[in-house]
């Protein structure tokens, strides 16, 4: 199995048992995301910078966790409240299951989509990984 399968697949799982009630954690597929599907978590893997160290392959993957809430009022929190399930459950173990050397949140990125009838905030949380 490829490394960014079984990372993607560890993560899967881990979200998915730590998930509130309501939620739904899915595999990034690159389709729409309908309101009806909020709130939801889609992890992916972007991108992969490879080096060569002394004897093998060193891969950084970026890991995001995209979390999409369908909120009237106070998005933000909302987004905060999602933040504090998924940074305690992937900060709970550095590893992912075994699969990474570390895994170090490095970013936080909130988005409001405000356009519809009620707004959908995507709040993306990245991940720095290193698996050798």
């Amino acid at each position: 199995m490829h490394p960014r399968t079984a990372i993607r697949n560890s993560v899967l799982a881990m979200l998915e048992a730590a998930a509130p009630p309501g939620w739904t954690v899915k595999k990034g597929r690159g389709r729409e995301i309908a309101i009806d599907d909020c709130p939801c978590v889609i992890m992916a893997i972007p991108s992969e910078p490879t080096s060569r160290g002394a004897q093998r392959k060193v891969r950084e993957p970026l890991l995001t966790v995209a979390a999409y809430i369908a909120v009237a009022d106070d998005g933000d929190t909302a987004c905060d409240d999602a933040a504090e399930w998924i940074e305690a459950t992937l900060d709970a173990d550095p590893t992912l299951g075994g699969t990474a050397q570390d895994a170090t949140h490095a970013r936080t990125d909130i988005t409001p989509y405000t356009g519809g009838e009620t707004p959908v905030w995507e709040m993306t949380l990245t991940y720095n990984l290193r698996v050798s």
